[in-house]
């Protein structure tokens, strides 16, 4: 079975801002193939490949599946880094978040990688996941955005439809794909052509899997997408997750040091890690599962605003004062390294202005309108989406000098550990 983009039809969807234009070829047609395949029953445990264990939404995913009842086996499939190993890079991983996973025996980490072929594994171990495997969950991929989208439809978009092929053999296999609500972000023809932090070959990568998962799903290839937002920590990580590594907290941090926030009925799409390992194994063990699913429990600006003290203000008046703010002055200038501090101090202003481009507060109501559409999944939060977000970012250093000394709600439910207290607040411009 082999599955191929037809005559580039991704880079034409993105030229034309079009998702209509991306056509896919097929070897068999995939109906019959997966009529064809053995398949177990909805009643009997399922055995499960994971990729991207050793992330951070990866390893939420590994805790959920080795606790539930309906999953006999997960494979979990880590490339080998230096003289780490699979299981060290998990160990490590689980170290650094202080989450813990149930010992329920059902664990097998395998070395390898699914861009390579194969997946890199030696052919007894490769013929085991096509005959065992029922579930993939791919949680792997790029985190970074510095790339233009020739990388990532390398690493990315092809493999996805490698993993297809791999579903379509030997054993009927449903592929889950954790793609990202920032593709929403295109919804017009100009939306392509736009420059900021938010319009990239990430972005556009992720809009490409997207729409290649719903035309495959339509073809009938069994893939489903999960349009995730961003993962913060929750209960189980002591709300701690990857902090001022996610744009996310970039964003949070200008806010808090601006002391205003803008006043919109737009939500910002947040959910704690752990819930979206529930929502995404919960959809992908399911009998039925949706074909997209949109797992987002969003926070409000008014709540942003309440919790951190906030001025609510209209969002041109944001941001001509955060571009005031961050405006390179000749007196920032150090004068022993002229040269280098001038080019410093012009890409920290070009960033934060890429961060709040002229057309955020639009491609915000982009995502908020994606994910209040139909196929939006109602998930049963541990907490409210502010208190999550509170508590992860009291244990922020960054953060600290920002946030108002009232301490972060106490989470409600056992097991759920107390909020740090806030640090002593630092003057601007201090370490």
């Amino acid at each position: 079975m082999h599955i191929f983009l037809r005559h580039n039809s991704d880079r034409i969807a993105l030229s034309m801002g079009n998702p209509n234009r991306i056509s896919l070829g097929y070897s068999e047609d995939p109906r019959a193939v997966a009529k064809r395949l053995p398949r177990r029953g909805d009643d009997e445990p399922k055995n499960v490949l994971l990729l991207g264990a050793n992330g951070f939404v990866g390893m939420h995913m590994l805790r959920e599946l080795l606790g539930d009842a309906r999953v006999a086996t997960v494979y979990a499939l880590v490339r080998r880094k230096g003289d780490k190993s699979g299981e060290d890079r998990i160990a490590r991983q689980l170290r650094k978040y202080k989450l813990e996973l149930p010992d329920t025996g059902k664990l097998s980490v395998l070395e390898g990688s699914y861009l390579d072929p194969a997946m890199g594994l030696d052919p007894a171990a490769y013929d085991e996941l096509l005959t065992e495997v029922d579930v993939v969950i791919d949680a792997a991929g790029a985190t970074t955005h510095d790339y233009p989208y020739s990388r990532y439809r390398e690493e990315k978009v092809l493999p996805t439809l490698r993993l297809a092929e791999f579903c379509l053999q030997k054993r009927f296999k449903t592929l889950h794909v954790i793609g990202s609500v920032g593709s929403e972000v295109y919804q017009q023809w100009r939306d392509f052509y736009r420059n900021s932090f938010f319009y990239t070959g990430y972005s556009r990568m992720k809009w490409v899997v997207k729409h290649i998962s719903l035309r495959a799903n339509r073809d009938g290839v069994p893939i489903h997408i999960y349009q995730a937002p961003f993962a913060l920590g929750g209960p189980g990580t002591g709300f701690k997750d990857p902090g001022m590594e996610y744009s996310f907290w970039n964003m949070i941090s200008h806010i808090l040091q601006l002391g205003m926030v803008w006043d919109s009925e737009v939500t910002s799409p947040v959910v704690a890690g752990d819930v979206l390992a529930r929502s995404v194994v919960a959809n992908a063990l399911s009998s039925a599962p949706r074909v997209i699913s949109y797992p987002v429990t969003p926070v409000t600006t008014e709540e942003i605003a309440e919790r951190f003290k906030l001025k609510l203000v209209p969002w041109a008046t944001f941001r001509r004062e955060l571009v005031r703010q961050h405006r390179f002055r000749p007196g920032q200038i150090d004068w022993s390294k002229p040269v280098a501090s001038i080019r410093r101090g012009r890409q920290q202003s070009k960033f934060v202005s890429s961060l709040f481009p002229r057309s955020f507060h639009a491609l915000l109501n982009n995502i908020h309108t994606a994910a209040s559409n139909p196929t939006t999944v109602r998930i049963d939060a541990d907490l409210p989406s502010i208190d999550v977000m509170e508590n992860n970012a009291r244990r922020i250093r960054k953060l600290g000098r920002y946030l108002p000394e009232t301490p972060a709600p106490v989470a409600v439910g056992a097991g759920v550990p107390a909020p740090v207290p806030a640090p002593e607040p630092v003057a601007v411009g201090a370490l």
